[in-house]
């Protein structure tokens, strides 16, 4: 299968305590937020949506749930990075083609390929629907965790601490830097920005750009900012701004480079609990 290593994280960004209004019918935005989110972030067609919600209702809904926010019986799919990183079904019709047990008793071997777009602008709603921002969005007090277990995890299981520390890597003072703790989730669980060409702030390289490196066989080696990789070409951005394609051979030897890897890593095995608890952790760093 096609790999396509995107230029920022995961992942779309997403906010553990967004919760939709009870009615959930506001007009959503036709275009994502400009500068959320990675640059290829796909667009949602409401129609196709309203289609994937009445697959949702016949086929998931019992084990996924309605928001598709998970249930004793399955996980939640507004944190599935195989969600976040699909494209209009490039991930998700693999998953499903491989045979998955539905709720009806049939497999999804049976969801044409219509039906599994359908269901890829429906969760890609459901995720929309999770950002500031959107019409149906509600900032909640998310400072409902505990500050001592978020230091346990901080520097624990989470690993956060190898790479961090209370007064250095951007966190002395992040609770006094950022304006609310949604600010602080937001940059705690997402901390690199889309694109590459630069910081906002400085002018200068952005220093959570994902870079590559590629060595052939014969010749000096070139490297650059990531703009796309898959199994025949890599695409990058050199130091002059210049877009370059080269085909991938056998000889010729990549090796990427992702500053944010390990906080990509943390979003495929960090809970709720933990996430409210370092956020209450980090909180203590006026």
């Amino acid at each position: 299968m096609t790999s396509r290593p995107r230029l920022s994280a995961a992942i779309v960004l997403l906010i553990a305590a967004a919760v939709p209004h009870a009615s959930g019918q506001a007009p959503r935005p036709a275009m994502p937020r400009a500068g959320v989110g990675p640059a290829d972030r796909p667009v949602v067609d409401p129609a196709a949506a309203d289609r994937g919600r009445h697959v949702w209702a016949a086929e998931c809904i019992t084990c996924h749930g309605a928001q598709a926010r998970g249930t004793e019986n399955g996980p939640n799919l507004i944190r599935s990075v195989l969600v976040l990183r699909d494209r209009y079904g490039s991930q998700l019709g693999s998953f499903l083609k491989k045979g998955h047990a539905m709720q009806s008793g049939t497999s999804s071997t049976g969801l044409t390929d219509q039906q599994i777009i359908d269901l890829t602008h429906f969760l890609r709603q459901r995720i929309e629907d999770s950002l500031r921002g959107s019409p149906v969005f509600t900032e909640q007090d998310i400072l409902t965790g505990d500050p001592k277990a978020g230091d346990a995890y901080f520097h624990g299981e989470g690993g956060c601490a190898t790479c961090h520390t209370a007064t250095a890597n951007n966190l002395a003072g992040i609770a006094s830097r950022l304006s609310t703790p949604v600010d602080v989730q937001q940059r705690m669980l997402f901390p690199g920005g889309r694109g590459g060409r630069g910081s906002a702030a400085t002018g200068g390289p952005n220093p959570n750009a994902v870079t590559v490196t590629l060595t052939p066989a014969s010749g000096p080696p070139l490297s650059g900012v990531l703009v796309e990789m898959d199994d025949l070409f890599v695409t990058f951005r050199d130091a002059s701004g210049t877009i370059r394609v080269v085909r991938r051979s056998p000889t010729l030897k990549v090796v990427k480079n992702d500053p944010l890897q390990a906080h990509r890593e943390l979003l495929e095995r960090i809970t709720d609990k933990n996430i409210h608890d370092l956020v209450a952790y980090l909180e203590t760093m006026k």
